[in-house]
């Protein structure tokens, strides 16, 4: 009975107990677990007081993973385990302090409005496990994974919210850098300097020193534009770069900058454009999380929990400038590139690389050289002929105001541009011997020739001039041959008798002389044509056909009447009358005579006296025509008729016959 009253007693009692407690409040947290002094105390009469998150029952009681609305505009963060819930009504007129906690400032700027309880229950670990806050915890804080299978989805956030914390968590630094894009060079080296055997260059003295090597020589690939690249990074404190963050941009100097960019993963780039000469300025910012967050103390109330809550994000900022000047550069085109002295040229030319709107003046200069140019260098016979100037152009193509070609030139002439520098504008030259800038006129040679003739043989002479200085030059010289006199015309006509060729070289004044090899000369004319070759320096030329100084005449000889055969030569010369001197001329045989009805009786002829010593008869100054003669036959009838017997004549008369 004793014991059964000691049991009641202490039934009684315990009830008691439960009672008090359950009209004071801790009823709930008592039946979830142990006493009201070691666990928090859900607020079940203010259900808004805490946001999303899940609840833990420890061994030393009841705490809240998660976030609670103790401010109306911000999540905030208790950093004392098992005290009693921040109820907003014990934070009146809390004021803020603030604590360095980069990691922890990340998470909560990153993170702090997400509506996940498990992403709220990670950064509720983080907040109470982070050694940089202060801690009065009650219950122990733990790390979400060591809460039970309910914490496991809270346990990845956690893992996660951590890795990213520990990568892109603050300091920050923004970078941002311009820099000129350059153009690759053309195939065209227009930016080769003058030769310095150009003679209107400055000659160096011997004891002038050398000029100091250019160490920056090679690192420029290219001539700049108008346009600059602009590269924006934004690192952590772990040198990784920090995604996703909008960048405000604000330029200078520039046309159509865009206001924002966003960062990546990597450095971001864009191409800004030049609206002037002179200084490209960007200056760039940011909003970046905190490396602070805002610990708050009640300012009512006792074993009330202390909370954290994001701090204002911060500001980053940086400024680059460039310096941009017009690189102007000038391609051009003579306008003929065989122009006939006398005539103008003017220089087609296109300007490029000046910036925006901005013009300048250009300079043309129209060279001549007798030997042909090398590009990228001044020959030393390069001669201006005259200038020109283009005034206020701007990129795009233009034409020059006309040069006239002297009427006496021959050779090559060539444009030159120049455009002063300034402080907006780079110095360009243009380079000696650009082909297309380059024209020629070639030299005009032609041939003064004499045909001459030497009894059966010909040939023919040949003087060369206005050929270029030194040239080697192909000569032909034809012979044709007529039968009447030709008149000149530039077809030539006949036989080809000789076709003759000759390589010479001029002098220095362009002259060259040849002789042909003699060629037989037929009776008829004979007239050469010479042709000269046109090569890369002078032009053809042919001279026309039966020119009278190259036209020779060899007329037909006379056939002569046959001669008298001369007489035999007696053994013993008879003594005989010398005959008669033969004419010079032998006389022209007389018309046929009609044939008479009958023959008169001549009268007896005189006999001719004989000479003691017969004279010895002179040479014919031309053969006597062979065959029987008309005075022959007259003769010999007459000696017949009269019955002369004479035996000089009656031998003359045999012979004659024989002949």
């Amino acid at each position: 009975m004793t014991t059964l009253r000691l049991a009641s007693l202490r039934t009684a009692l315990l009830l008691t107990v439960l009672t008090v407690a359950s009209l004071i409040g801790l009823g709930p947290a008592m039946a979830a677990g142990p006493p009201v002094s070691l666990g928090e105390v859900p607020v079940l009469t203010a259900p808004n007081a805490y946001g999303p998150g899940i609840w833990h029952h420890a061994k030393q009681g009841k705490t809240w993973y998660g976030s609670y609305r103790t401010f109306p505009d911000t999540s905030a963060y208790c950093i004392d385990a098992g005290k009693k819930s921040p109820l907003a009504k014990y934070f009146k007129g809390a004021e803020a302090e603030q604590v360095t906690s980069a990691r922890t400032a990340w998470a909560l700027h990153e993170y702090a409005d997400s509506k996940s309880k498990d992403v709220q229950a990670a950064l509720s670990a983080m907040a109470r496990l982070d050694k940089a806050l202060p801690h009065d915890h009650k219950v122990p804080p733990q790390k979400p994974g060591d809460l039970g299978k309910k914490f496991d989805s809270a346990a990845k956030q956690h893992s996660t919210i951590l890795a990213k914390a520990k990568k892109y968590a603050g300091p920050y630094t923004l970078d941002i850098s311009l820099e000129p894009v350059l153009q690759m060079p053309v195939l065209e080296p227009y930016a080769v300097a003058e030769s310095s055997s150009s003679p209107d260059s400055e000659t160096p003295d011997s004891d002038t020193p050398e000029p100091e090597p250019d160490t920056d020589k090679g690192k420029i690939l290219g001539t700049p534009t108008d346009e600059a690249t602009l590269t924006i990074s934004l690192t952590s404190a772990s040198g990784a770069q920090v995604p996703d963050v909008p960048i405000t941009l604000q330029a200078a100097g520039a046309k159509d900058v865009p206001t924002t960019l966003t960062t990546g993963d990597e450095a971001v780039t864009t191409t800004l454009q030049a609206s002037a000469p002179g200084t490209l300025s960007v200056t760039a910012s940011a909003k970046v999380a905190p490396q602070t967050v805002r610990v708050f103390e009640p300012t009512s109330g006792t074993r009330v929990q202390r909370v954290i809550t994001p701090d204002s994000p911060t500001e980053v900022a940086d400024k680059a400038t460039l310096e941009l000047s017009s690189q102007p550069k000038v391609t051009t085109e003579i306008s003929d590139q065989t122009p006939t002295p006398g005539d103008a040229v003017t220089d087609e030319f296109t300007v490029s690389g000046l910036i925006g709107d901005h013009t300048v003046t250009v300079e043309h200069t129209l060279w001549q050289t007798a030997a042909r140019p090398t590009l990228g260098t001044k020959n030393d016979d390069a001669r201006a002929i005259g200038s020109v100037t283009s005034k206020k152009v701007g990129n795009g193509t233009h034409t020059s105001d006309e040069i006239s070609v002297p009427e006496d030139f021959r050779g090559w002439l060539y444009f030159t541009e120049t455009i002063a520098g300034d402080k907006a504008t780079k110095e360009w030259k243009g380079i000696h011997g650009q082909p297309r800038e380059t024209g020629f006129v070639p030299w005009t040679p032609q041939a003064d020739t004499e045909a001459v003739l030497e009894g059966t043989s010909t040939h023919d002479e040949v003087a060369v001039t206005g050929l270029h200085p030194g040239s080697e030059a192909v000569l032909t010289v034809t012979a044709y041959h007529v039968e009447d006199e030709p008149e000149q015309s530039a077809k030539p006509d006949g036989e080809e008798l000789s076709v003759q060729d000759f390589t010479v070289v001029a002098d220095a004044d362009g002259h060259a002389e040849v002789s042909t090899q003699a060629i037989d000369m037929p009776v008829g004319w004979v007239t050469y044509v010479t042709e000269i070759e046109g090569s890369d320096v002078n032009a053809a030329w042919t001279s026309d056909w039966g020119v009278p100084a190259e036209t020779v005449h060899r007329p037909p000889e006379e056939k002569p009447s046959t001669p008298p055969a001369p007489p035999e030569k007696p053994s013993t010369p008879p003594e005989s009358p010398a005959p008669p001197e033969q004419p010079t001329t032998p006389p022209a045989p007389p018309e046929q005579p009609e044939q008479p009805a009958a023959p008169k009786k001549p009268q007896t002829p005189p006999v001719a006296p004989v000479a003691e010593t017969p004279a010895a008869p002179g040479p014919p100054a031309e053969l006597p025509r062979t065959g029987t003669t008309g005075n022959g036959m007259l003769i010999g009838m007459g000696i017949v008729l009269v019955g002369l017997g004479s035996t000089v004549l009656l031998l003359t008369g045999r012979s004659r016959d024989k002949e």
